[in-house]
């Protein structure tokens, strides 16, 4: 505008609002090791799958809190079915609303539908531009080096001052209050790419779990959202909010590291209005899910005022744990 992990572990309890982040900058990071992966969230794909090109069956499991789980298997040429379970003694017995069964175990997935039995393993997805390097040129906006803290030497907060954002050991930044930064310098047309990590709540919903936005010229957001396993909307993850929805959900599982690779170009402005909006293309781990769509206003909780260019990029602070790290753009001079 990047992962794993086991309930309500964050800054007491995961589930905090924007108010009760505003507290929590006085708190200590937590770490990464403190979001642990749960070993049973996330995408699962038949045997057979994960030694071929193509994937024909696959799982989505969403932590729902509270040690309670949803899958939704996707088979036989994209029919959908989904089960419920919850987790004990290192088990996850599941159920569906047709009679469907079956079990997570040692990041196996079996589910019977009738007279089929699917048999799929947890697999690790990582997206193809995951830790990309800036070219020559490019201007770094947040420096990455493998466990290495980074800076926000190229960042102010929103409202004035330094940003606050916390580095990490890792690489990254956590935001923990301190609200929205931009850059100190101004953009125009860029090719961004960008590397975030959406916390793990699973007892969170909707809007609350795991938001963010990377507004180009701080006025048009690409969303940053939890949202593994849903449908596409424009407010879910790689939504361009109240503009566009994706064209499919291409989400990881949250406390995975992901990417977006975006194409912007500003809108033409005279005399302070806009004649020729802006468009912005978006791949979302590597998944094309936008192109050359229009913008022709500020999505919501933008910058508004008088409109120009160029303008800062701008991260959001929606009062959850999001990390970013590897943040860099190309200038496009035309």
């Amino acid at each position: 505008m990047l992962q794993r992990f086991m309930a309500l572990i964050l800054v007491g309890g995961l589930v905090l609002g924007a108010g009760a982040w505003a507290g929590a900058a006085q708190k200590a990071a937590p770490k990464a090791t403190d979001e642990p992966d749960d070993g049973i969230q996330g995408v699962y794909q038949g045997a057979d799958a994960l030694k071929a090109v193509s994937v024909k069956d696959e799982a989505k499991v969403i932590g729902q809190g509270g040690g309670e789980f949803k899958v939704i298997l996707t088979a036989d040429k994209g029919r959908a079915v989904e089960l419920t379970g919850k987790l004990e003694g290192g088990k996850v017995a599941l159920t569906g609303a047709g009679g469907e069964s079956g079990t997570i175990a040692d990041k196996k997935l079996s589910v019977t539908v009738g007279d089929k039995k699917y048999e799929l393993a947890y697999k690790v997805i990582k997206p193809p531009s995951l830790g990309q390097k800036p070219p020559a040129g490019a201007v770094v906006l947040l420096p990455f080096e493998e466990g290495k803290k980074t800076n926000l030497d190229a960042w102010v907060a929103l409202k004035g001052g330094p940003a606050t954002w916390v580095p990490q050991e890792d690489g990254s930044v956590l935001i923990m209050g301190g609200g929205d930064i931009q850059t100190k310098q101004e953009f125009t047309n860029v090719v961004l790419h960008v590397e975030f990590r959406c916390p793990y709540m699973p007892a969170a919903r909707g809007q609350g779990r795991g938001n963010s936005g990377v507004y180009l010229q701080s006025r048009y957001e690409v969303q940053v959202l939890d949202s593994f396993g849903l449908a596409p909307k424009d407010n879910e993850c790689g939504g361009l909010y109240s503009v566009a929805t994706p064209k499919v959900i291409a989400s990881l599982p949250p406390a995975r590291w992901q990417t977006y690779d975006i194409t912007f170009h500003a809108p033409t402005v005279e005399n302070g209005k806009i004649v020729k909006p802006a468009t912005m293309s978006v791949a979302h781990n590597g998944i094309q899910i936008h192109r050359d769509v229009k913008i022709d206003h500020v999505t919501t909780a933008g910058v508004g005022g008088p409109i120009k260019s160029p303008a800062p990029l701008m991260l959001q602070d929606h009062g959850n744990p999001v990390r970013f790290r590897n943040i860099w753009l190309v200038e496009l001079k035309d």
